[in-house]
């Protein structure tokens, strides 16, 4: 690890890389201390500990006056980042971008050029809107003030910041969507994005250089900062254990996560922490519903982003007869073939061989098991009667667990919902899914009239989201997130009476 400490470098509006390999920070204010260390091949300049206490002791200052511009403004500066965004789509001007993306997370150009569009949906200012007013107390106007619930009683929502986002994953979207409601709120900023999605992140967001001046604009500027920290970085140890934080949201599994919380508890401040886990998703699909528009539905889900989300499909619950599930299996593999083949995957190198004897494996315990046949489209479908086959192959072949298996699904066939449900409670404590916190998303394909009961007895496992099978990668701006309001984790809710409630005599 290699440290250049005492190197200054200028963090306004910068493009994010200095240079072949270096990841630079970016802050529209004034020069900050940097200190240039190395990640694996890639050289990264971060803030350092100076940089971080200067920033956090004139938060008071940058939230007030983000805090104070009315949020119709606020969200036509998010709304203008959008559209110089879409600008830059429709010209081109991000395809260098996009290709280091594909670099940098193996994932097709089809795919990072699909998720370049879902951005817009997160800038969307109507969709911020719906989120604030269904997430707070007081609605979004209580982002402009105290609002009356009953007589002389209110609510305002004020900033808990400064707020620290430390995200993970090769996507740019669930980064963007802490960090756009951190903003809006009125929080000093601080997002340190994973190598992986940095510069798509940072592309992103630096439109705000674009976007016409204004005081709402170089507000919102201004209380943005991104920086890259390494592992070991001594500056980011200071964020979590001594910084003036307020708020601390970590993006991650083990053992991350429990390090960075063991930091976070030192921190004499006491910021707000919270923490975003690993989740997947499971497919309930009931026999009558399993047609070829069901097939396509968890075909595609399980094709976008190779089961990495936290809402993909990794595992279904088939309800019926085997048969019939075996025949379904035959749907969803001319879909996967179909779509795959315009999404191409690349492989780790060795996993082939890996992925080939887990697969004749399970055949020899009595699964029905079919395959891709290109190698840039290896999908897998295993057909499993009652029980998960996938215990003994994770055993056999622990490069099979859960982060390992890509565009790799198992219908597990059985008699009942009820069944269905307790085996999705059970999920994460097998070795298939060791690492994942629970099942996040149930993506369901049953009838009409079995809708509402499926989806109570989910909810009541625990189960986040419960939602159709077509588009378990969408979501509504009245969702929360992962069973709770994000936006309503970076706000403090101040009360107001304006008259007493004690009538009585102490007397």
């Amino acid at each position: 690890m290699g440290d250049a400490e005492g190197v200054r470098g200028d963090t306004r509006g910068d493009d994010g890389q200095g240079g072949k390999g270096l990841i630079r920070p970016y802050h529209s204010g004034q020069r900050l201390p940097t200190v240039v260390r190395t990640s694996g091949e890639t050289e990264v300049e971060e803030l350092t500990a100076e940089a971080i206490d200067h920033l956090c002791e004139n938060a008071g200052t940058v939230q007030n006056r983000v805090s104070s511009i009315p949020l119709s403004k606020r969200l036509e500066v998010i709304g203008s980042i959008g559209m110089v965004w879409k600008r830059k789509l429709e010209e081109g001007k991000v395809v260098n971008i996009r290709d280091k993306m594909v670099s940098r997370t193996g994932y097709s150009k089809a795919l990072v050029d699909l998720e370049m569009q879902f951005v817009l949906s997160v800038l969307d200012p109507e969709s911020i809107r719906r989120n604030l007013e269904a997430s707070l107390p007081g609605g979004s106007a209580s982002l402009d003030g105290f609002k009356l619930m009953a007589d002389e009683e209110g609510y305002m929502s004020v900033p808990a910041g400064p707020v620290l986002i430390i995200s993970s994953g090769n996507s740019i979207v669930p980064t963007l969507i802490p960090t756009v409601l951190s903003l809006v709120t009125g929080n000093l900023t601080f997002l340190k994005p994973s190598i992986s999605n940095y510069e798509g992140v940072l592309e992103v967001l630096r439109c705000i250089e674009e976007v016409p001046p204004s005081e709402a604009r170089d507000a919102i500027r201004d209380a943005l900062v991104i920086s890259y920290f390494s592992h070991d970085s001594r500056a980011l140890d200071h964020a979590l254990s001594e910084a003036k934080m307020g708020v601390i949201n970590f993006w991650g599994g083990e053992p991350a996560r429990t390090t960075v919380a063991s930091k976070v508890v030192l921190n004499p401040n006491r910021p707000r922490f919270f923490a975003n886990g690993p989740m997947t998703g499971v497919a309930i699909i009931s026999a009558s519903m399993a047609g070829p528009d069901t097939a396509d539905g968890l075909a595609k889900n399980i094709v976008l982003y190779d089961q990495q989300l936290c809402s993909s499909p990794t595992s279904a619950v088939f309800i019926g007869d085997h048969g019939s599930a075996v025949a379904f299996s035959k749907l969803l593999s001319s879909r996967l073939d179909e779509i795959g083949s315009r999404h191409p995957m690349t492989l780790r190198e060795g996993s082939m061989f890996v992925l080939q004897n887990a697969r004749r494996m399970l055949q020899l315990k009595g699964a029905i098991v079919s395959g891709g046949r290109s190698e840039q489209n290896q999908w897998t479908v295993v057909v499993s009667k009652g029980r998960s086959m996938l215990e003994d192959m994770v055993s056999q072949f622990p490069g099979m667990n859960i982060y390992g298996r890509r565009r790799f699904i198992e219908i597990v066939s059985m008699p009942s919902y009820d069944e269905a449900i307790e085996w999705i409670i059970g999920l994460p404590s097998t070795k298939a899914y060791s690492g994942i916190d629970k099942v996040q998303t149930v993506g369901l394909a049953v009838p009409r009239e079995d809708v509402i009961k499926v989806s109570t007895m989910a909810a009541r496992a625990g189960v986040y989201r419960i939602i159709p099978i077509s588009d378990m990668f969408m979501r509504s701006a009245l969702e929360p997130y992962d069973g709770i309001s994000l936006a309503s984790l970076f706000l403090q809710t101040s009360y107001r009476r304006g008259k007493d409630l004690w009538k009585g005599s102490i007397d």
